[in-house]
């Protein structure tokens, strides 16, 4: 196949009637402890979300045992195709973001893995918020000023990334575009270090989750200057959304869901939905999460299968207009 129609092809294979096929029964459900994948370092928001899920699930679960396992690498690549091997019993199952299920198939030709045939939708956590910031060396309040910056200073018209053809990317290009610049984007392994190096001024702007940012930004030390979304969020209503800025293709917001094998017994899934809703709907922890810059969706497994193939869709065709190939 063609490289620059892999992102095409693979919004229409996702649309496929074989993808509603119900999922395979298995005759011997599994009763040892469930390990989580997490693709991210231990601290990392991902991981964070996981080790303050797995007790309460186990615990709505009868007394399941959940084992957190990080396997970070490729912004969580490792981890999928690791999933995707992994036998559909109900023994591993992975708590991913979209970068990792929907972008890293969409930028990477060969991923090894298929977002949706791959895989068993699980249970939807949250969905969050991608922000763009800058440095307060840079003097900028608003995203209007960030373009009079930036074209008064073309040679550092640099943002930070957590990883090389991450959304963040594209969301720099987006604005460049829109203000007539070519910002440079600046890969980082992790959303971490990209924080780090915008905290001491290294890099004038940064474009990460809010979850990285957000309480940088409550403190004063960077300052975050819209979000996605086609809402603010409400645990920081002052930061206004790229769309009501005026700059389109940035209002999907990412997500958090769990995800296992493709063939997981639909009883397992059953099981695990409800035990998922269980415990977001505790209030603590949905207070938690929320500090966190997550809003708590606690969608069922069928919801999450449409979040993949929306995502997709509709990355897929903000991808192709920034005119980046799979590499």
């Amino acid at each position: 196949m063609n490289r620059r129609d892999f992102g095409q092809a693979l919004a229409t294979t996702l649309l496929a009637p074989a993808l509603s096929a119900p999922l395979a029964a298995h005759a011997k459900p599994y009763s040892g402890p469930i390990r989580v994948l997490v693709g991210f370092s231990p601290g990392g928001a991902t991981d964070v979300v996981a080790r303050a899920l797995i007790d309460r699930l186990g615990k709505a679960m009868g007394g399941q045992v959940f084992i957190v396992e990080n396997r970070p690498g490729a912004g969580g690549q490792i981890a999928a195709q690791l999933l995707k091997a992994a036998p559909p019993d109900g023994s591993t199952i992975m708590l991913s973001i979209d970068h990792t299920q929907v972008i890293i198939p969409l930028t990477i030709a060969a991923a090894g893995y298929h977002p949706v045939n791959d895989f068993t939708a699980l249970a939807g956590v949250a969905t969050y918020y991608n922000v763009l910031a800058v440095s307060t060396a840079t003097q900028v309040k608003t995203l209007p000023e960030l373009g009079t910056w930036m074209k008064a200073h073309p040679n550092e018209a640099n943002y930070g990334i957590p990883a090389a053809g991450s959304v963040p990317q594209f969301i720099g290009q987006i604005v460049g575009q829109s203000f007539g610049v070519a910002a440079n984007p600046v890969p980082y392994k992790g959303g971490a270090p990209m924080v780090q190096d915008l905290l001491a001024g290294q890099v004038p702007i940064g474009i990460a989750s809010m979850t990285e940012l957000i309480e940088y930004h409550r403190a004063g030390k960077v300052r975050i200057l819209a979000s996605s979304g086609t809402e603010r969020s409400r645990i920081a209503p002052e930061i206004p959304t790229f769309l009501e800025l005026g700059f389109k293709g940035i209002d999907k917001n990412p997500w958090l869901a769990f995800f296992g094998p493709k063939g997981l017994p639909p009883e397992f899934v059953t099981q695990f939905d409800d035990a998922m809703k269980t415990v977001l709907a505790q209030p603590d922890l949905a207070e938690r999460l929320a500090r966190m810059g997550n809003e708590v969706v606690a969608a069922p497994a069928k919801e999450v299968r449409q979040w993949v193939v929306d995502a997709s869709q509709h990355w897929g065709r903000v991808i192709r207009e920034t005119g980046f190939k799979p590499v």
